[in-house]
């Protein structure tokens, strides 16, 4: 399988439309066989969706996305792990480890330090049914 993971610096890049920098990994067995880092330059988040499409990309691993982005790479059937924080390293060994969840951070030290929480009922996460578990906070009175 192959997982790309949008960068800034070392870490997961805090937003999906305006990284330009991708670690795109090769997995076989839970063991990464090849890796490379990727310049995507185009600015249009779908110009990245296709060319990241064309690259046989079936899982992202990324930080922020809008909602526009997210539907395409369901529509495409790309896996997202989305807002994601922290190292990009200690991200994928985390998902190697079958432990990554969308809305993880990552603290300093490799370990999960928290989740996103969104208002308004948007969860982290596109597809199924997740979205209503993950991310809620409640409304007052209820």
């Amino acid at each position: 399988m192959k997982i790309a993971i949008p960068l800034f610096r070392t870490r997961v890049s805090p937003r999906f439309d305006c990284a330009q920098q991708f670690w795109v990994l090769e997995v076989k067995n839970n063991q990464i066989i090849e890796q490379q880092d990727l310049q995507i330059k185009e600015k249009i988040p779908i110009q990245k969706i296709r060319k990241l499409t064309r690259l046989g990309i079936d899982i992202l691993i990324c930080g922020g996305i809008d909602r526009f982005s997210e539907r395409h790479f369901y529509f495409f059937g790309i896996k997202l792990f989305s807002w994601i924080t922290g190292e990009a390293k200690d991200i994928i060994q985390c998902f190697l480890e079958g432990k990554l969840e969308s809305g993880m951070m990552m603290g300093d030290d490799g370990r999960c330090c928290g989740r996103w929480r969104f208002r308004g009922g948007r969860g982290p996460c596109m597809g199924g049914d997740c979205h209503k578990a993950v991310g809620r906070i409640p409304k007052k009175g209820r």
